[in-house]
């Protein structure tokens, strides 16, 4: 099979984070190596104020919902505007939300009614598998349904978004109960993050019958279960990183080629650094030779459940970078693990 023979085009993007309200700067930020990290009002044990990755055009008072209705709005204005599409449209959407660890609730109604408003003239409609909860792995989660949707020609184009926040006082109050935020008396936790994005899909072939240019190819998507996830406080054997490794390497678009670049939307906590190197032994003939792992936690904390459409960004950015490299060569893989143990992966490429 040919690459793209089966893919899902990209054929808008949308970001909103820390770093910028756009996708551009938001990804030309992160290839400088920019950060956003602030002191909060929110003090540990010991009186210190933690860190967070937090957009500072928000403020601090803003519930959990607040900022996750401003970011993935936000969001999805810039990536219905990069295509022009039928006035009469109607946008399966699925959308990947925060998980059950961490954070305080989300009202998932008024995020919903503020993304349709925003999205007039084009309805939107969430499909009943439509909602994913699955943190860092629910992006993949979302992209794979949207994927068999598109593939099964129950839709012609999909809208995948993700969004999340753990920089509202509740949140930041939450974890540091929980233990999980990295303060003056826990150093192997996270830096609380934030931040949205959508992509709009359709299959390869369709787009090259519009005669549209993609902006990247999803060769393949998978989800997997880690049986010892982090909450069970064993070390992690790495079984469900494995699989979705070993998918994505065995799958026929990918060729059993390698990937030029790794992204990773993990926290830079010891268990994962563990985890990933379990896996990469196993799976070592699809990773880049040197191997090359971008962090998304070194610019932007963890982002929970919209940390995978934020280094799908990247991919894509990168990926246009290699104008050197073979566009049969040039792919990027994408991953996300969740703290409950959900995993989730993509590989991405060019147009040839």
């Amino acid at each position: 099979m040919t690459p793209g023979t089966d893919a899902v085009a990209v054929l808008g993007l949308g970001l909103c984070t820390p770093l910028g309200l756009t996708a551009p700067t938001t990804l030309v930020e992160m290839a400088a190596g920019t950060v956003r990290f602030f002191l909060t009002g929110v003090l540990d044990s010991t009186g210190e104020p933690v860190r967070a990755s937090m957009l500072s055009l928000l403020e601090t008072r803003c519930s959990r919902t607040d900022r996750i209705v401003a970011l993935a709005a936000t969001a999805l204005q810039e990536c219905l505007d990069a295509v022009p599409l039928d006035k009469r449209e109607t946008l399966p959407l699925f959308m990947a939300l925060s998980g059950s660890v961490g954070g305080v609730d989300v009202e998932r109604t008024r995020l919903l009614e503020a993304l349709a408003q925003v999205a007039s003239p084009y309805r939107l409609h969430l499909e009943a598998d439509g909602l994913c909860h699955e943190g860092r792995a629910g992006f993949f989660a979302a992209l794979s349904r949207a994927m068999a949707a598109l593939h099964a020609g129950r839709a012609r184009q999909v809208l995948v978004g993700a969004a999340d926040s753990f920089c509202d006082p509740g949140s930041l109050k939450q974890l540091l109960g929980g233990r999980r935020l990295r303060c003056s008396t826990v150093r192997d936790g996270i830096i609380p993050g934030e931040g949205a994005g959508f992509v709009l899909l359709t299959r390869a072939s369709t787009a090259r019958h519009r005669g549209l240019r993609p902006q990247g190819l999803v060769l393949a998507a998978t989800v997997a279960k880690e049986p010892r996830p982090m909450t069970c406080g064993k070390p992690s054997l790495a079984e469900g990183l494995t699989t979705a490794f070993h998918y994505l390497r065995t799958h026929p678009a990918t060729e059993r080629k390698r990937v030029a670049q790794v992204l990773s939307c993990q926290t830079g906590e010891t268990f994962w650094g563990h985890e990933f190197n379990r896996a990469y032994l196993r799976n070592a003939s699809l990773m880049p030779e040197p191997l090359r792992v971008m962090l998304l936690a070194e610019t932007q904390g963890d982002v929970g459940a919209g940390a995978g459409v934020v280094q799908f960004g990247l991919a894509l950015q990168l990926l246009g970078e290699q104008v050197s490299s073979p566009a049969s060569e040039a792919r990027m893989l994408v991953y996300g693990c969740s703290d409950e143990g959900q995993v989730g992966a993509c590989i991405i490429g060019r147009e040839i």
